[in-house]
């Protein structure tokens, strides 16, 4: 088990009044805080914008209660607004290219007021070059819906996620989840190794959440104690501190490989309402992956008896992600991480980008986002992309000055 590094990024704020870390003579350590004991704890000031320190929360997903997390207002807003047009109620749906050419001519948006009416006007966003950056889905399906950059017949393919399947149960003490960020500590040694023959690889955060991912806890647990136990008054509050507090998830998360049967395609039988294609995913796990549920299963109840934790783990098999493998049964959830719908490759005949995060097809276009990325590995994708978007940022720029 190893300790899960953490940063976050933060801003100056003149009313927190936490002073910077001093040396205490009577204890020989270094201390926090203030050394005369006039320090009154005081909450981030609440910016909608740019947000303060991470508070510990443990409440990351959905949102950041103060603003710590990033979110891309944060970057728009500090974006030089006489070189940004930004418009809101827009929906792209239609990349039109020259013929002769093969160069992108313009970008077509659908533009609405109702989001419940269908009416909607129809422009045209025009450029030098062009940039999606729309994630996996949304590239890939936009690329399929215009007819473009798919000589290789690879987008929407290789769709990868990371499968995660969960074990959960109570602690023999209190180990108090629901505090801190969402994960501090790590199991990362199924990473790699011969193994990887028979089944994937998985780490195993320790999530700080709790049952939340699992069951909806805290509000299931207090909603069971009050409802099915009928309790109340100071026999709750007992129940509740006793049980909270030793809630522990083990959180198995398992690479998947790229499969080109797992991918996006377009129907006209799925549109929105403004008659804009609806991505159809297909999506499965293969046995290579369900190995791997069997062995981390196999891994979580030699840990749970080792430690006395009280094994609530349970496998409906009517979750939409039920699956079966050597008679046994296991759920698991997507983790969001979409990679792979119009992978960037070394050759036109196998893959939609080439290594600039350029169109192989249209020279003027470029896609960014983990759609490009060709593998997922086992740890979350956002350093990787957030790395392959600033390198297609430098292309673009280095293309603007030599072409104009």
């Amino acid at each position: 088990m190893t300790a899960t590094p953490q940063g976050r990024n933060s801003t100056p704020n003149r009313l927190y009044r936490w002073s910077a870390p001093h040396w205490d003579e009577a204890s020989q350590k270094l201390q926090l805080g203030r050394s005369d004991k006039s320090y009154e704890p005081v909450g981030a000031t609440w910016d909608p914008y740019i947000g303060q320190r991470c508070e510990g929360n443990a409440s990351c997903v959905p949102i950041c209660p103060v603003q710590a997390k990033y979110n891309a207002l944060k970057t728009l807003k500090s974006a030089k607004k006489e070189k940004v047009t930004i418009i809101t109620q827009a929906v792209a749906s239609k990349i039109t290219i020259d013929a002769t050419s093969g160069v992108v001519t313009g970008i077509e948006y659908k533009h609405y007021h109702n989001p419940a009416a269908p009416e909607h006007t129809v422009a045209v966003a025009r450029g030098k070059r062009y940039v999606l950056a729309a994630h996996s889905l949304e590239n890939a399906k936009l690329l399929l819906a215009s007819g473009v950059a798919n000589t290789s017949d690879q987008v929407g393919r290789n769709l990868m996620d990371h499968a995660v399947m969960l074990t959960w149960g109570l602690m023999p003490e209190p180990v108090y989840s629901f505090r801190g960020p969402g994960s501090t500590s790590n199991i990362p040694i199924f990473r790699d190794g011969d193994f990887r023959a028979k089944h994937a690889a998985f780490i195993v955060p320790i999530d700080n959440w709790g049952w939340g991912w699992p069951t909806g806890a805290p509000d299931t647990t207090l909603d069971r104690a009050v409802n099915q136990l009928n309790l109340f008054g100071k026999a709750l509050r007992k129940h509740i501190e006793e049980t909270i507090t030793r809630q522990v998830l083990l959180h198995f998360e398992c690479e998947q490989l790229p499969e080109p049967s797992n991918r996006i395609t377009l129907d006209p039988q799925y549109k929105d309402l403004l008659g804009n294609y609806r991505p159809v995913i297909h999506y499965n796990v293969s046995d290579y992956m369900r190995e791997a549920f069997a062995v981390s299963k196999g891994l979580s109840d030699q840990m749970f008896a080792r430690i006395g934790i009280e094994d609530y783990t349970h496998y409906d098999p009517s979750d939409v992600d039920y699956v079966t493998y050597n008679g046994a049964g296991y759920s698991f959830r997507g983790a969001g991480h979409l990679v792979g719908t119009h992978r960037m490759g070394s050759n036109p005949r196998d893959s939609v980008v080439n290594p600039e995060q350029r169109s192989w097809d249209h020279r003027n276009l470029f896609l960014v986002g983990c759609g490009n990325m060709t593998t997922l590995g086992t740890s979350n994708p956002t350093l990787t992309m957030a790395a392959l978007t600033f390198w297609a940022a430098e292309n673009i720029i280095k293309d603007l000055r030599a072409g104009g």
